[in-house]
C-alpha cells in the first residue's frame, strides 16, 4: 500500500523525542531490539512495531528504539520516541568497537524491560543482560516452512528460534494460531507464550462516503510476497473467470507493488500500482477481496480491508488472526465467484459501510492489541531509576559511501559480515 509519508529517514545517528506530554511519568525505559526499523508507512510487520510502540507510549511506557544504520526509513518512528541507529557495518566490513558499544548500551542498568522484535534480531542481544526480555515472533517460519516442504530451511529457522527463545523470559506472536504453530515446534515455551494481536488504527481509516455505481471488486497487497502472489494467480486464474461468468459487467482493480504492470490480465481486470489512499481506493469498491495462499503470520492487510467498510471475503490463510471476523472466509473458488456476484448484485440494497468495518474498529484498536504485551510489561519489567538513555557512542557516523545498508544479515553476530541474499523473507515483512 502507499500513503503520504515523510522523506527518507537519516541512517547511523542518534534522534530524540520526548514522551508525549499527556503521557504519566515513568521510571525506566523499554528497550525495544529489531533489524527492522518500526515505519508506520513500511511492510506489515514494520507497521505492526510502530503501531504497537505507539500505543504502548499512550500508556506510558518510555521507548527507546535500537534498530542498525541501513536504508530502511526512520522518518516516521524517530517522529514519535527516541531512536538509535548503529552503524555496525561499513562496506561489509565490521566497523571496529561497533559491537561492544552496541552491547554495553543494550546491558545498561536504565531498562525496565528490552522487546526484541522478530527471532532474526537476537544477534542484537548480547549475554548479561539484566532485563527481561519479551521476544516478539511475528511469524513461526519454522512451521511455515515445513508445511512448505522445505525441512533443512525448517531446521535452521527452528534453530534460530530456539536460541532466540532460550533468551526470553517471554514470548508473543501475532495471532493465537502462530501461537499454537510456535508451541508445536518448541513446546518447552508453552507456559511463556501468548498472542499479541494485529490492530487497527481508526485515525487511518476516516468515515468516507462510499460509492457503489460500479460492480467493482478491489484487491490490494505486496504482490511480491510469495503466499500475496500466489493468492492473487488463484484468484485471476480460478475465480475471475467464474465471476465473469456469473456477472458479465463485473471489474476488478488491484492495487500495491511487486506486479509487472506489463503482465497480461484478464478482461475487466486492471492494474493500477502505487496508491495514495487506500481509503479513497477502496470507496468506490463494492467487495474487496483478500486472497492468500500458503501463508506465515497474519495478514495486516485483512485487517485493513475490514476497515474499508466494502464487503470482505478472504481465505483461510488470510484470515487465520481474525477468527471471529464477519467477512466471508473460504478457499472454494466456485464460492468465491458466487458471493461476490452475488454481492454486486446487491450493491445498491446491502448495508454501507459493511458491519465488518464497525467491529474491527471497535475490538481491534491498537490500544487493545497490545493489552497482553502492557501486562507483561507489569508483571516482567523491573523498576528502575529514570535516567535519559546516552547516545551511543560512534552511533552519529554517515551513511555507507557505497549505500550498501550496513545491515548483517539475519542471525549473524554484531561484528560478523554482512550475507548475501536470502532465499526466504524476513518474518513480518508480509506487505499490505
Amino acid at each position: 500500500m502507499a500513503r503520504a509519508r515523510a522523506p527518507h529517514g537519516s541512517v547511523g545517528r542518534r534522534a530524540t523525542h520526548a514522551p508525549a506530554a499527556s503521557a504519566p511519568p515513568v521510571q525506566g525505559a523499554v528497550l525495544w531490539l529489531s533489524v527492522e526499523v518500526p515505519d508506520r508507512f513500511g511492510q506489515g510487520g514494520q507497521r505492526r512495531q510502530y503501531h504497537q510502540i505507539a500505543a504502548l507510549r499512550e500508556l506510558g511506557r518510555r521507548i527507546v528504539v535500537v534498530s542498525p544504520a541501513g536504508p530502511q526509513d526512520d522518518s516516521s518512528i524517530a517522529a514519535l520516541t527516541e531512536v538509535v541507529r548503529p552503524r555496525l557495518h561499513l562496506k561489509g566490513k565490521a566497523v571496529p568497537g561497533a559491537a561492544r558499544r552496541l552491547a554495553r548500551l543494550v546491558r545498561s542498568p536504565r531498562w525496565e524491560a528490552i522487546v526484541l522484535s522478530h527471532q532474526d534480531s537476537v544477534w542484537l542481544l548480547p549475554e548479561g543482560v539484566g532485563a527481561p526480555v519479551l521476544l516478539d515472533v511475528h511469524n513461526a517460519m519454522s512451521a511455515w516452512l515445513l508445511s512448505r516442504g522445505l525441512p533443512e530451511q525448517a531446521a535452521q529457522h527452528r534453530r534460530l528460534e530456539e536460541r532466540a527463545i532460550a533468551r526470553a523470559d517471554g514470548v508473543s506472536t501475532c495471532s493465537d494460531t502462530e501461537r499454537i504453530r510456535l508451541i508445536e515446534q518448541h513446546p518447552d515455551a508453552a507456559s511463556r507464550t501468548f498472542a499479541a494481536p494485529l490492530g487497527i488504527d481508526p485515525e487511518e481509516w476516516p468515515e468516507r462516503e462510499s460509492s457503489r455505481s460500479a460492480p467493482l471488486v478491489a484487491l490490494f497487497g505486496g504482490w511480491g510476497w510469495e503466499p500475496n502472489r500466489r493468492g492473487l494467480d488463484w484468484f485471476l486464474g480460478e475465480v475471475w473467470p467464474r465471476l465473469a461468468a456469473l456477472a458479465p459487467d463485473a471489474q476488478c482493480r488491484i492495487a500495491g507493488t511487486g506486479l509487472d504492470a506489463a503482465v497480461a490480465l484478464p478482461s475487466g481486470v486492471e492494474f493500477v500500482g502505487k496508491v495514495p489512499s487506500l481509503v479513497d481506493f477502496a470507496a468506490e469498491a463494492t467487495v474487496v477481496a483478500v486472497p492468500v495462499i500458503d501463508g506465515v503470520g497474519a495478514a495486516m492487510k485483512f485487517a485493513e480491508a475490514l476497515a474499508t467498510g466494502a464487503a470482505v471475503i478472504a481465505t483461510p490463510d488470510a484470515a487465520s488472526a481474525f477468527p471471529d471476523s464477519h467477512a466471508q472466509v473460504s478457499a472454494d473458488p466456485e464460492a468465491w465467484a458466487g458471493w461476490i456476484a452475488e454481492r454486486l448484485a446487491r450493491r445498491g440494497t446491502d448495508p454501507t459501510p459493511a458491519p465488518e468495518r464497525a467491529q474491527v474498529l471497535e475490538e481491534r484498536t491498537w490500544a487493545e492489541c497490545v493489552a497482553p504485551i502492557e501486562d507483561w510489561l507489569r508483571t516482567h519489567a523491573r523498576a528502575v531509576r529514570g535516567e535519559e538513555p546516552g547516545a551511543l557512542p560512534g552511533s552519529a557516523s554517515a551513511s555507507t559511501p557505497d549505500g550498501g545498508s550496513g545491515d548483517p544479515a539475519p542471525g549473524a553476530e554484531p561484528g560478523s559480515a554482512p550475507g548475501g541474499d536470502h532465499a526466504v523473507p524476513a518474518p513480518g515483512q508480509e506487505p499490505t
